[in-house]
Formats: C-alpha cells, structure tokens, sequence
C-alpha cells in the first residue's frame, strides 16, 4: 500500500523516468550482475549508457549538461532506487558523477571549473569521484591527516585515502584536506584534482 500511495505522487514525467531506469537495468545490468559481483568486474559501457540516458544530469543545469529538472532530486532518488534494486554497485555513479564531484562544483566552483568538469561528469566521459576517508578517519572527517600547503599559485597535496569508491578507474574528482589545521573541521578544502594527468598520485585496488 504504501509503494502504491508513493507511486501516485510521482509526475508522468518521473513515472517515465522510473520506467526507463527499471527497463535498464532489468535488459543492461541483471543479465551479468551475479557474475560481475563475484568477479569484481566493472563495466564502464553500462555507467556511460546510463549516462546517454540522462542519469547523471537530473540536479545539473542544462548549460552544463545537464537536464534541470524541477524535481530534480526527486527523480535522481526514483532513478538511483531502479538501477540500485538489481545492483546496489550501479547505484554508486550517481554519488560518484553527479551528488559528489558535480553538484559541489555546480554549487561551490568558479566558471571555469564548472565549464571543464561537469559536462564531462553527467556524460561519463570522465569517471569521478570524492576522496574523505584515510586509514586513521572514518565517520570522524575531522581527524584525517591529509594537508594541502600552498606554493605559489598551487597547492601541493600530500596524504593517503582509502576505501574510496571509483578508484581506481576515476579519471577526477574530489580531494578533501587540511589547509588550516589550527581551524579543525573550518579548515578543511575540497580539491578537483585531474588523478590520471597529474604526478605523485597512486591508485590501487584493495
């Protein structure tokens, strides 16, 4: 009774969408996903297909890519819950396209970040991801070690992530550290870092 009260307060528009995500990942997903599971194998065809789809562009505005929707939120939850009944694995990119690394650079990012990364994130050209966790801080953000320190016009990162989903196939995302240690948790920055096109940076699977 209550999936069927919940059904009834959805739009057309959002019906369709939750159609369209159900039908995906019942012909795309379920076909391999007990093979996959256990093989650990990713699949980018499928998150770039999905992006093709419209997925990962329900909060984005359409100048940078995306499709904004009214009820944008609404519909990236009805959508995340399709592709995540068959494979909660597949429910990941929306957190590592779109509600992570895209919306906080929609939200906090100059022009020109906005321009070259989220376009880029709702099509999945470029894999994503946001980097909090360490091997010391969970749950507890504000005990993570990693610090960036400034030189010149840069920043230099240095620390280590881990459990972060995404790597190691992610192409970019977000890197959280201390810039003011003195300030505790109001000391801490997000940096867009490019992880395949710079040096110093190592992936590895765990």
């Amino acid at each position: 009774m209550e999936l069927h009260f919940m059904s009834e307060l959805l739009s057309d528009e959002l019906r369709a969408m939750r159609d369209s995500a159900k039908d995906f990942a019942e012909r795309e997903i379920a076909p391999t996903v007990e093979k996959d599971e256990k093989e650990h194998r990713f699949r980018p065809e499928i998150v770039r297909k999905m992006a093709e789809l419209g997925f990962f562009g329900c909060v984005i505005p359409e100048e940078y890519g995306g499709m904004g929707l009214e009820d944008g939120f609404l519909a990236s939850c009805v959508i995340t819950e399709e592709i995540a009944r068959v494979s909660p694995s597949y429910g990941l990119p929306f957190n590592l396209q779109m509600m992570a690394p895209a919306l906080t650079i929609l939200k906090f990012g100059n022009e020109a970040q906005k321009k070259r990364y989220i376009p880029d994130f709702v099509s999945a050209k470029k894999f994503g991801c946001f980097a909090i966790t360490e091997p010391n801080s969970g749950s507890d953000v504000a005990s993570m070690r990693t610090y960036a320190k400034r030189d010149g016009d840069y920043y230099v990162l240095n620390g280590q992530k881990t459990w972060i989903s995404g790597i190691p196939v992610a192409d970019a995302g977000l890197v959280y550290a201390y810039t003011d240690k003195e300030a505790k948790h109001r000391g801490l920055s997000a940096f867009i870092v490019d992880l395949k096109e710079i040096k110093g940076v190592t992936m590895i699977p765990i």
